[in-house]
């Protein structure tokens, strides 16, 4: 991690960065509760690690010099509880008597109110506080409510309704929203990443390999203007359904046919929106029928999509 690691670095989240300059700037400030929210693959992460590190370093500038930074840099900050995040595991409350690491009651009786040993501040994180179960909620809100003036919680979500109202009502919530094209375009530049406008504002990865978005691409951009098109677009997908041993592990057809939707959608979208309009709403209709809990739905979305598809371009 380098030195030069500051919050001024975060880019495309300027609603986010009103809230972040601010506490940082006066850390006295700072609530007992912030939840940083919104889609995956905005930097939510990211900007919790820059701000905290900020808040804590002895100089109060994310100096990068100082014991604070250097220990904030070599992950081994005393100041910082950092859950792990363990995919569909709940955050439990833990045993009465010698409760689990990671538990709350873990938390309260061995972390929360002592004081910090290198900074002013100690910083508990829960990466996704969706995970929190409900005896866990429970212990947590009187700790919320009567924090220590030297401990503050910072909880990471993507839907702000995956929190219970009496959380989110305890904190500010500092909102992150999809990335500007452009800023996504520089910064897949500056990383060597592939740039692919489908993507929207994530920086998320797509599990699907670049080669296979690229025949997408070239079936779609600029070469449906006639219903053939649309039912050699469909014979092409079914065909490419049995030869997708590039395909990683948990891309699924259902995935590959959202995809098309995307792909479809920006298509769509390019030129002449208001005549597209009733093509785009036929996206999303197919992409709706994606996610409904039948078996062998995909194939039925995908022919009423196509027939839909190609009787408005017959108008």
């Amino acid at each position: 991690m380098s030195s030069a690691f500051g919050i001024e670095e975060i880019q495309g989240q300027e609603r986010a960065l009103v809230f972040l300059k601010k506490y940082s700037s006066q850390p006295d400030l700072l609530p007992p509760l912030l939840i940083f929210h919104g889609p995956e693959g905005t930097g939510k992460e990211s900007a919790v690690e820059r701000f905290i590190r900020h808040v804590l370093c002895l100089e109060g500038t994310s100096c990068g010099h100082c014991v604070s930074c250097r220990a904030f840099m070599h992950h081994s900050h005393p100041d910082i509880v950092w859950f792990p995040l363990e995919k569909n595991k709940q955050i439990a409350i833990g045993k009465e008597d010698n409760p689990e690491e990671f538990t709350i009651r873990w938390l309260i009786r061995t972390r929360l109110y002592y004081r910090p040993h290198l900074s002013k501040t100690r910083f508990i994180i829960i990466p996704d506080a969706s995970l929190i179960g409900n005896e866990a909620e429970t212990a947590l809100l009187k700790s919320l409510e009567e924090a220590p003036f030297f401990t503050r919680f910072i909880f990471i979500v993507n839907d702000l309704e995956q929190l219970k109202e009496t959380i989110v009502s305890r904190a500010v919530c500092i909102p992150f929203g999809y990335l500007p094209q452009q800023v996504i375009k520089e910064l897949h530049n500056k990383n060597s990443i592939p740039y692919f406008p489908a993507k929207g504002g994530s920086m998320v990865s797509f599990d699907c390999p670049p080669a296979v978005l690229e025949q997408i691409s070239q079936r779609i951009n600029g070469n449906l203007r006639q219903p053939l098109d649309y039912l050699r677009l469909e014979e092409w997908i079914l065909e490419y359904k049995e030869e997708h041993s590039d395909w990683k592990e948990d891309f699924s057809f259902k995935d590959f046919l959202d995809l098309i939707g995307l792909l479809l959608l920006q298509e769509f979208s390019k030129s002449d929106f208001d005549s597209n309009l009733p093509k785009m709403e036929a996206v999303f209709r197919f992409k709706e029928k994606l996610h409904e809990r039948v078996h062998g739905q995909e194939n039925i979305a995908l022919s009423l999509l196509i027939h839909e598809l190609s009787l408005l371009e017959q108008k």
